[in-house]
């Protein structure tokens, strides 16, 4: 029953007016009683956050990254799987349900990440090492390739090769940066022993 009810969610995310997606309806849509619904989901937020994990799960999109160099490979294969349903991917970063429904795995993706970027930005300005993090976070989804293939009418797989060469690219640069920064670090202690 629990998997009727979640897909029945992600079939409203699909649908024309995924704002619209009550839990009315999708009791109705799942063929049980709101009263039934309600004792597995206590409210719409939980409802919607369980159906994207559902469907994260479902379409076998990785959440897990090891290295920095792994990030773009692992954005690649995240976005191909969720370009499958290019119109759920849509309403899932343009609608307030979408939004709620991706929230809890965006938030362990966004961890992962940060948390394989520390071997590339340690050393780094701090500034410098937050505000690359934040910016190769947000290139790791799919609000930014959806976003550059609408704006720039660059196919969808063309879109996602962009932001993976983008986030190579800034990577690299954060792993130059932080040789340099540990070169001159090493000059002003030789410098201090002379």
């Amino acid at each position: 029953m629990r998997v009727a009810v979640l897909e029945a969610v992600i079939a409203s995310l699909e649908s024309e007016a995924p704002e619209d997606v009550s839990m009315a309806d999708i009791a109705q849509s799942a063929g049980i009683s709101l009263r039934t619904l309600y004792r597995y989901f206590p409210d719409r937020a939980s409802l919607l956050q369980s159906a994207g994990e559902h469907l994260y799960r479902s379409l076998g999109v990785p959440v897990a990254v090891a290295a920095p160099e792994d990030i773009a490979r692992s954005f690649l294969e995240a976005a191909r799987r969720l370009a499958v349903r290019p119109r759920l991917t849509r309403a899932l970063i343009r609608t307030g349900a979408g939004q709620i429904a991706r929230s809890a795995v965006r938030k362990e993706r966004v961890q992962v990440i940060r948390t394989a970027l520390r071997s590339a930005t340690s050393g780094l300005d701090p500034d410098v090492a937050r505000r690359a993090t934040a910016l190769i976070t947000h290139l790791c989804s799919a609000t930014s390739w959806v976003s550059i293939a609408d704006e720039s009418g660059l196919s969808d797989a063309d879109a996602q090769a962009a932001v993976s060469w983008g986030i190579d690219a800034l990577i690299g640069t954060l792993r130059e940066a932080a040789l340099r920064s540990g070169r001159r670090r090493l000059r002003q202690v030789v410098a201090k022993e002379k």
